[in-house]
């Protein structure tokens, strides 16, 4: 097990704190009694064609679920996956990305079997690949927060690198507190990698092209990891020129309008906080 406490804090969440859950987790009202795995093939089988995968973390859930159900694609509508850098530098080694670090072998399987089964069947249906090239393109910085929380109708005191650490929202809107206390966290860790008061938002990028994969621009190529590398392992490695003479195995994403994007998720976001 590897997690990032020093990235995101002892919960995941930075400063925020969320109450304790009411009940054990559920799918369609029938508790849970099979692995993550089971759960995208379950999911996947009971609704073919529909579903867009979003994959936020390792691989390794779904590159099992690969294995139990190798049509797993074909029943995909669309898969996303944050992951990997392209030709540029890694954040957890200085060529590997957190996600694809901790399970290279099942990143590497993931981008093997899909591009060998599907990528020759629909070349469209590649899985889209959003590395840190891209993703931190977009940056969430405080006064893009002081401008979503306008939108929730929770406005809260600006947030600042000079506040003390650790100081919390004062915005009565209770999904705008959760949001800028994270947000905090991850703006003091950047601050100290000398990358600014700022936060990349991976992860919120992922599932904006979930919904509309218009709003990156991609190229076809083909994607292979490092496994024994000594000072490379877990790189993503495109195969640009195809000089491996394989198919391609994804979409890359290589450029995304950051304006565009935060419009978009304060136009979204805020209206949801606003309903609470």
């Amino acid at each position: 097990l590897r997690t990032a406490e020093d990235t995101h804090g002892p919960q995941g969440l930075g400063y925020a704190e969320l109450p304790e859950p009411s009940a054990e987790a559920e799918t369609g009202g029938v508790l849970t009694e099979y692995d993550a795995a089971e759960a995208w093939i379950q999911a996947a089988r009971e609704y073919p064609g529909e579903l867009i995968g979003l994959v936020t973390g390792p691989l390794t859930n779904f590159a099992l679920a690969l294995r139990q159900e190798p049509s797993l694609p074909r029943l995909l509508r669309r898969l996303v996956i944050m992951g990997g850098a392209f030709d540029y530098r890694g954040n957890t080694t200085p060529v590997s990305e957190w996600n694809i670090s901790v399970d290279p072998e099942a990143a590497a399987e993931v981008f093997s079997v899909w591009g060998a089964a599907w990528g020759l069947e629909d070349p469209a249906h590649l899985p889209i690949v959003l590395g840190l090239n891209l993703t931190e393109n977009v940056a969430m910085t405080p006064s893009l927060l002081s401008r979503l929380a306008t939108a929730a109708g929770g406005p809260s005191s600006p947030m600042s690198v000079l506040d003390d650490r650790g100081t919390r929202s004062t915005s009565s809107n209770p999904l705008i507190r959760v949001l800028e206390d994270a947000m905090r966290f991850y703006f003091e860790f950047h601050f100290d990698q000398g990358e600014g008061y700022l936060a990349h938002l991976h992860d919120p990028l992922a599932a904006a092209v979930a919904l509309d994969p218009d709003i990156v621009r991609y190229q076809q190529a083909t994607v292979d990891v490092e496994l024994l590398g000594t000072l490379t392992r877990g790189m993503t490695v495109a195969d640009w020129r195809g000089h491996w003479g394989r198919h391609p195995n994804a979409h890359i994403g290589v450029e995304v309008d950051p304006v565009a994007f935060f419009d978009r998720f304060i136009e979204r976001v805020g209206a949801f906080a606003s309903k609470l």
